[in-house]
């Protein structure tokens, strides 16, 4: 017999979106959610199964209080895996499940198990021999994802070694640790020759890779705002109430317009955001604190600019590949320059 404990934020343990994200900790002596899933895909009925809950909120702001609390729990139930997760990009909730896997593992010395996708923030907050699952950037990878970690956590209670290395190797990610080694010269002062070198034009070399990227020329000042014509922009993820569109809530793959035109300002109710990268829940309740079309409408009152748009344009940023951004920007800005736009209100979060 096994005893399994799993950590989920509140929003897989099914509890509420972002307004149930302050959730203090709760311990639960049964299976959850996807929890619930893996539990039963398990052979026997013998094993005990038990979740640990917490807000993402709750969590980073009450961290020290989350993690002892936590640390309560498991000295009471003492499991033998802890499973954390899977967070894919979900930033806030892969470091969580990063803190509580690393937490387990060095404190208890027992298997910990969580799943994300490799650039979630939460890889860089993860100790030694935890199992980091791979997986897809959002929960439309769940299927896969769930059936590996089924996989692991049962060659986990078989403890077939060379099994759970076979799948470490196959599946999980491979996260770089970080070293200290000892220098010849303290920072400041390699910092100080390095740039000694440059000026004097002699060879240098930066201990910092550098990562090449395409020059963007700064445009030029629009000359009289007067009589320009504006146009919004945000990469905030704002969308009609119910996204009828299906925006992505990270990595965003396209972008979307919506009709602005005989519109003061954006009511609460009627628009929503779809981003994972920040909490929306100020964004949902007032639209126009990340559209500002409430602000824009009275400077174009005050004759401040001549006209704005009568569509706002609006993609997803978190997660997103640079290149995909560029390709994004560069059709956004295709679209506005044949509109007759002089000038865009950029807004993000």
């Amino acid at each position: 017999m096994a005893r399994i404990i799993h950590y989920l934020n509140q929003f897989y343990a099914q509890i509420g979106g972002e307004e149930k994200a302050g959730q203090e900790v709760l311990f639960v002596p049964k299976p959850l959610g996807i929890g619930a899933l893996i539990h039963n895909s398990l052979p026997g009925n013998d094993n005990d199964y038990a979740t640990i809950i917490c807000g993402d909120n709750y969590f980073h702001e009450q961290e020290e209080l989350a993690m002892n609390t936590i640390g309560k729990f498991l000295d009471e139930f003492r499991p033998d895996i802890l499973v954390a997760g899977p967070a894919f990009n979900a930033g806030r909730y892969g470091l969580a499940c990063a803190k509580v896997c690393s937490y387990a593992r060095e404190r208890w010395r027992i298997p910990t198990l969580t799943g994300m996708f490799e650039e979630n923030p939460g890889t860089k907050e993860i100790a030694r021999h935890v199992f980091v699952i791979e997986t897809g950037p959002s929960v439309a990878a769940m299927q896969g994802t769930l059936k590996k970690f089924m996989k692991l956590v049962d060659r986990l209670i078989s403890g077939n070694t060379e099994a759970i290395e076979n799948f470490r190797s196959e599946f999980c990610l491979r996260i770089p640790r970080r070293f200290t080694v000892k220098a010849e010269a303290p920072d400041f002062v390699r910092a100080a020759d390095l740039l000694l070198a440059k000026l004097k034009g002699k060879p240098y070399e930066s201990e910092i890779p550098f990562i090449k990227r395409k020059p963007h020329p700064i445009p030029a000042a629009i000359g009289d705002l007067g009589g320009a014509t504006l146009a919004l922009v945000t990469e905030g993820g704002l969308v009609p109430k119910g996204n009828p569109d299906r925006l992505e809530s990270t990595r965003g793959s396209r972008f979307l317009k919506y009709s602005i035109k005989d519109r003061d300002d954006l009511k609460g109710g009627e628009f929503e955001a779809m981003h994972t990268g920040y909490d929306t829940s100020m964004v949902n309740e007032d639209p126009d604190r990340i559209v500002p079309l409430d602000a824009l409408r009275e400077l174009e009152k005050d004759g401040r600019f001549k006209k704005l748009h009568d569509y706002y344009y609006v993609t997803t940023g978190t997660g997103a590949y640079p290149s995909k951004m560029e390709e994004i920007g560069a059709g956004i800005a295709e679209e506005l320059v044949g509109s007759g736009i002089q000038g865009v209100i950029l807004t993000s979060t």
